[in-house]
């Protein structure tokens, strides 16, 4: 169906005047641009244009998925057709905004590109002795051997094997840097994810009666059960306490505070003198920098632990949550030019996607950037 079809049938909608089989029509017009994964949920906004489109998607979605009138607008878009197919379809699908480019004079333009840097960055391991390794240049297969455990790459994930041999325990630290992600097996079985612009320290072995890790970043934890010696994560300042269970823990310097998700299992958050907390599954626990406890019940836990499937996504999120996550993964600066919209988010994209891409899917945000070598300057 091309864009004039598309309009008639949606205005006939509108008006109540659509046959059953018009609506049936652009139901199917509607199923068929909505099938990507890319889809991003925003408050409705205030012209006169996008009423129009809001009003549109709001009755499809009313009609197709059989709810109540949703609060917000559901802008789907499809990877394939972020600049051919959606261009066409935009007087129902992308607010009318702009990836700006500076070129002298600044000038508007609908396919402005904003590239990322090339890919320069890799995670690198830190052995007991301070040598740096760059695991990029390892193949396959076993590499080196660290205080009691012989320590494996199989491609972006690391596997220590605890020996037998008796050996002193080291210190290792695992560095991910911005734009990658890397997997991690500990002595004890327990899995780790990190997200990009994280490090984990820990021992070759654990030892003694407790398991103790550092963190600084974002690590997605399986934690192996082993009542007898506790597993705990440190991260500024705050203490995860936990025997066997499944949680995510995020602790960006940039961040308001220690985020400690629970999916599995319990764990005992502990920070400073006064914060002595035990979290059921399905709870959020966030520790401020004041020392402030906040905990959220039955929150989305599929969606603060996406990233560890290749996905961005967030749930009534700040555009400057979003872009910090941008920055992390991109290895980009994030620069603000005067006030930014406090309209808030709900939605997921593909980690896979460009940094041009993903920046477009927030078109209809009505935010407007532009690039200078490493930064997105965010323009009012």
């Amino acid at each position: 169906m091309d864009t004039a079809q598309v309009k008639i049938l949606a205005d006939k909608y509108l008006n109540g005047t659509a046959t059953a089989e018009e609506a049936a029509a652009l139901h199917e017009w509607y199923d068929h641009v909505n099938e990507g994964d890319t889809e991003i949920v925003v408050a409705e906004q205030e012209t006169t244009l996008e009423s129009t489109r809001a009003r549109i998607l709001l009755q499809l979605q009313e009609q197709i998925c059989g709810t109540e009138k949703p609060a917000v607008v559901i802008i789907s878009v499809r990877r394939k057709w972020l600049i051919g197919a959606a261009a066409a379809a935009a007087m129902l699908m992308i607010a009318g905004t702009y990836l700006w480019k500076q070129s002298g004079k600044e000038q508007p333009s609908p396919t402005a590109t904003i590239t990322a840097p090339a890919p320069a960055n890799r995670a690198t391991l830190t052995l007991g002795n301070g040598t740096v390794v760059d695991l990029s240049k390892h193949e396959d297969g076993a590499i080196l051997h660290q205080g009691g455990s012989t320590v494996s790459k199989e491609e972006s994930m690391l596997v220590y094997e605890a020996g037998k041999d008796g050996a002193q325990p080291v210190i290792n630290k695992l560095n991910v840097p911005k734009g990658v992600q890397y997997r991690l097996v500990l002595p004890d079985g327990t899995k780790v994810w990190l997200n990009a612009a994280s490090e984990l320290q820990f021992p070759s072995a654990f030892t003694g009666s407790q398991r103790n890790v550092q963190l600084q970043g974002e690590g997605y934890f399986e934690v192996a059960a082993n009542v007898q010696q506790p597993f705990t994560v440190q991260a500024a300042g705050t203490r995860v306490e936990v025997l066997g269970t499944q949680f995510n823990v995020k602790a960006y310097h940039d961040e308001p505070g220690v985020q400690t998700a629970l999916l599995q299992g319990s764990v005992r958050i502990v920070s400073g003198h006064r914060i002595n907390s035990i979290l059921r599954p399905g709870e959020v626990a966030t520790v401020t920098a004041g020392n402030s406890l906040q905990i959220i019940s039955d929150p989305d836990t599929d969606q603060i632990t996406a990233w560890k499937e290749g996905v961005f996504a967030f749930r009534n999120a700040d555009i400057a949550e979003i872009l910090r996550e941008i920055g992390r993964w991109y290895d980009v600066e994030i620069v603000y030019e005067g006030p930014v919209t406090h309209r808030r988010f709900t939605g997921k994209v593909s980690r896979e996607y460009s940094l041009s891409e993903t920046l477009s899917v927030l078109l209809a945000s009505n935010l407007h950037f532009r690039q200078e070598g490493k930064k997105i300057i965010v323009l009012p």
